[in-house]
């Protein structure tokens, strides 16, 4: 069933197909589906983790740096890897640290360089969040088979692959999937 906002695009769109040079309609239907359901899958998954003190990002975080490296992450290291801005990583160090969530660490080695370390309470507070997180992920793929989730997958890398400037490169594989499963 569509709703309002989905029947406004949807119609919009077909007002559209012969007023711009270059516009085709499956492929700005493919746009508006995948920044649609971003939004929808976004909007959940916020609020969800609102109710335990959290943003998207600062989850995305503590998930990083419980599944990294033991010693932490250099907060560059870490911006490049986020599903977000980097300049906000600074702030979002700030905010979890005030929680007591995460910590800075000065490298031993070069006191310029700064770590981002999980604490025990960052560590307790994903205990309790994310098994309940990523089981509403599971529930929500449940109406796709797994054939279909792997096709989706593999359209979507596909399509990424597309909008990637031609420079940019995959950090470590485990840290590039492991951001993509903090929305859902």
């Amino acid at each position: 069933m569509a709703d309002r906002r989905e029947s406004f695009y949807q119609s919009r769109l077909t007002e559209m197909a012969d007023r711009y040079p270059g516009f085709e309609l499956s492929s700005a239907e493919v746009m508006l589906n995948l920044l649609y359901t971003y939004d929808v899958v976004s909007t959940g998954s916020s609020k969800f983790l609102a109710e335990h003190g959290l943003a998207k990002s600062s989850f995305n975080i503590l998930l990083n740096l419980r599944h990294g490296p033991p010693e932490g992450m250099l907060l560059h290291d870490l911006g490049e890897v986020l599903l977000m801005t980097r300049a906000n990583v600074t702030g979002l160090i700030d905010h979890l640290e005030e929680k007591g969530l995460v910590k800075r660490v000065i490298d031993s080695s070069d006191r310029r360089a700064r770590f981002a370390r999980i604490t025990k309470k960052g560590e307790g507070l994903l205990d309790e969040v994310a098994p309940r997180h990523f089981a509403r992920i599971t529930d929500h793929m449940q109406k796709l088979t797994g054939n279909e989730r792997e096709m989706l997958v593999h359209l979507l890398k596909k399509l990424r692959e597309e909008f990637r400037p031609p420079a940019e490169t995959d950090n470590e594989p485990g840290q590039a999937s492991m951001a993509t499963v903090v929305e859902g």
